[in-house]
Order: C-alpha cells, then structure tokens, then sequence
C-alpha cells in the first residue's frame, strides 16, 4: 500500500481537531510547516509518494530536501507532543490516544525520508523552524496581549429582517453561481452588493454603499467584453473561446480581480467592505468569468495581487480578524492561477464563512464551538493546495502567506481577545 504525503497530513489534520484549547492551537500551528513541505514536494519532484521524495533526494544535495523534510518532522513532532500532553493530565483520553496513534505513524513514515536527506542536515532545519517559529509567536502574542477589542454592535447577516432585502441576495447571488451569461452574473453580483448594503443600513451597520460603488465597475467590463465578443457572445461556458487580445486581458482582468478582492472583504478595506461575507461570489466571479475570459491578464497582474492577498493574511491575524486572513488565504490561490488553486480557495473561504458563523454575536454556545472547530479543520485541509498553487507562481510571496497562516492559527484559536468584527478599531491599549 502506497501511504503518500497528503494522507499522512490528513490524519495529522484529523487529529488536531481534537484536544481542546489552547493544545488544539499548537497542533494546528504544527500543520503550517507540514502543509509548505507537501504543497513544496507536490511541485518538485511532483509527487507526494514517499518513495518517489526519498529516491529524488538521494539524487540530490539541494538542501531543499533537507529543509522540507525538517518542516515534516517539526509538523509530527508538534502534534505527538500535543497527544503526549493530553493524555499526562488524562491517560485514559481517547482524544489524545487517536492523535497519538495518528502523529506516531506519521513521525514513523516522515523520519524515513531523513537518511536520503541527510538526517543531522533535516533535524537542525527543524529545530531552527521551531525556534524561529516560537520567538515570532511569543511576539505576536504580545501584540494580541497589547490590543483591546471593542463589543461589535454587529447583527448576522446584516438583513435587518428585511425579506425583500433577503429575497433579493439569494436571487443576486444564484445569478454569479449559476448566471449562463456574462451580464448576468455581474447584474446579479451588483444586485447582492445593494441587497446586502441596504440590509446592512437597517440595522445601522453601513453607511456608505463601498461594495455597490466597487461593483460598477462592472458595467463598463461588460460593455468592452461585449464588444470584443462581437457575434460570439459572453456565455460563461464559451468564454474561452472570446477572442480577446492580450492588451484587452490586462485591462479587464484587473478590474476584476479588484472586484472579487472587495467581495472577499481583506484587510485593511475589511472596516468598509461587509466583512467578507459575500466571500462566495467573489470566487465565483474570478472562477466563472475572470480566468477562462482573461488568464493571461491575470498572470500579468501577479505581482500585484499577490502582495495583496499575502498584506491581507498578516493584516486579518495581526488585527484579530481570522475571517479576513483565510480569506486573504483564498485570494493568494484564486491569484496563482495553477491548477489546484481552486479547490484551495473554495476549502478556505468555506472555513472562512463557517467561522463567521460560528462567532456570530449571539449564537449558541455548544453548537458554535463544534462549527469553530469544523472551520479550522477545512482551512487546514485546503492550505496545501492553496500553497502548492502558490509555490508554481510566486514562491517568495507563497512563504510569506504560509508564515501568515501560521499565524492566523496561532492567533485565532488564542481564547483571549475574540476576534473582533472588521468595523472596530485596531487601538493599543495604552493608546485607549
């Protein structure tokens, strides 16, 4: 039986949901170095099968492998220390018992690929991920520490009540997800942006219409793709087969990139955006229209919207909002554009919305906690993709995200201050 790198870190992701806080949070921040390392070996040499990294290894001194094969070991060794810590207060845990069994076996599979490595070379990489990874975490909790959050006046959704207004979001966003022409999916994301900002201003949340004002940008878009189109015609299922030149890619690509950016409301426009709520339709306008329109404009503006998305992870963890870090998450991937990213981007905003759901002001306790949970566990699983999209366009930026998402789990799952809603103010205690 083949055992390949993905399923070792599904299991390691499987047995991290389950110890309770704060030892839940380390082993989640142990998936950070474990996910870089398979999303790093499912790029070169392409592969997740053990065999296959151990006899690429052996033909080569890159230090690479070395590295990779540390962040592994760092990964189990971080998750059994976790099981070893529960079961010390509670021998007979069965929550501590399957995530030992679980890091045991992949400790066991992982050290396999240390010899053709280079065993001493792997461990010092690991101990120097630990450490720097503990000094930056010490740091950061200080600034968590340093920060007070403000009670968020909030309601969910942000509808007021109001059933026209809901009406009208589910009819604006069926139009993005399933909208068979162009128009229509823009129409549909205009007439959700409004829904939801008008929703919004009933219950005093909004009150400047940012998202609407975003959203008609659309409408000259439309105008220059229609044109372009010509007889052809914009449905979204022929898009690919629009003959727009390269010059007309990088116009339309940004707009729409910037479009789908304020849906998935990252920071710091998450305080005039609805807080990445309408994540969805922002996917679904970059996937549905942007890259089989214009993947060429796309990869052209790389260099921009990577540093957004990479900006917007450290931004959402630094300033308490782990909604807008795994957003920003999911537009690191939609911004790669290799394959993969997609399902990375979707698994992310997922959790991103589960999670917003789960700290809603005034939800059920016992139910929210079991959402909570369910949340980091599908960000975990989508990370790998995300950043192995990530490492074939733009490695530099791509650690910097999983640095950032690193933090996003440290800093989310700290009990104390809870995430706070985007609309509040980032003070320093002394400040306040």
């Amino acid at each position: 039986m083949t055992v390949t790198l993905p399923a070792l870190y599904a299991a390691l992701v499987l047995g991290a949901a389950f110890p309770d806080l704060p030892r839940a949070r380390v082993a989640l921040v142990g998936l950070a170095p474990f996910a870089v390392a398979v999303a790093s070996y499912a790029v070169n040499p392409g592969s997740g099968d053990l065999r296959v990294i151990a006899g690429a290894a052996r033909a080569s001194p890159a230090l690479f492998f070395a590295v990779n094969t540390g962040l592994l070991l760092l990964g189990a060794a971080l998750a059994a220390a976790v099981a070893l810590a529960v079961l010390r207060d509670r021998p007979r845990s069965l929550r501590g018992l399957a995530l030992l069994a679980g890091s045991g076996l992949v400790l066991w599979r992982v050290a396999g690929l240390a010899g053709p490595s280079g065993a001493v070379r792997s461990v010092l990489a690991g101990a120097a991920a630990a450490l720097l990874g503990a000094g930056v975490g010490t740091v950061l909790l200080w600034l968590r520490r340093s920060t007070r959050s403000f009670p968020s006046p909030v309601g969910w959704p942000g509808l007021g009540g109001s059933l026209p207004m809901a009406f009208a979001l589910v009819l604006g966003a069926l139009a993005v997800v399933a909208g068979p022409r162009v128009g229509l999916v823009f129409l549909g994301l205009g007439v959700a942006a409004v829904a939801d900002f008008l929703g919004r201003r009933a219950i005093g949340q909004g009150r400047v219409p940012w998202l609407p004002a975003v959203a008609l940008a659309l409408v000259p878009i439309w105008w220059l793709m229609t044109t372009i189109a010509g007889p052809v015609g914009l449905r979204v299922a022929n898009l690919a087969d629009v003959p727009f030149s390269p010059r007309a890619e990088i116009l339309i690509a940004l707009p729409l990139a910037l479009v789908a950016w304020s849906c998935l409301g990252l920071w710091p426009a998450q305080r005039l955006l609805p807080a990445g709520l309408l994540a969805p339709l922002g996917l679904a306008l970059w996937l549905r229209v942007a890259r089989p329109a214009v993947p060429e404009g796309l990869e052209h503006w790389q260099a921009l919207l990577f540093p957004l998305g990479v900006l917007g992870v450290w931004g959402g963890a630094l300033t308490g909002s782990s909604v807008a870090a795994l957003n920003a998450l999911a537009f690191v991937a939609l911004a790669s554009g290799a394959p993969g990213s997609a399902v990375g981007a979707v698994l992310l905003a997922a959790s991103a919305l589960a999670l917003a759901v789960a700290r809603r002001p005034g939800g059920e306790r016992a139910g929210a906690a079991v959402v909570e949970r369910l949340a980091w566990v599908i960000a975990a699983l989508g990370l790998p993709f995300a950043l192995e999209a990530g490492f074939r366009a733009q490695v530099t930026y791509t650690l910097a995200a999983a640095a950032g998402a690193a933090a996003t789990f440290w800093l989310g799952l700290t009990p104390e201050p809870r995430d706070r809603h985007p609309s509040e103010r980032f003070v320093p205690a002394e400040v306040a």
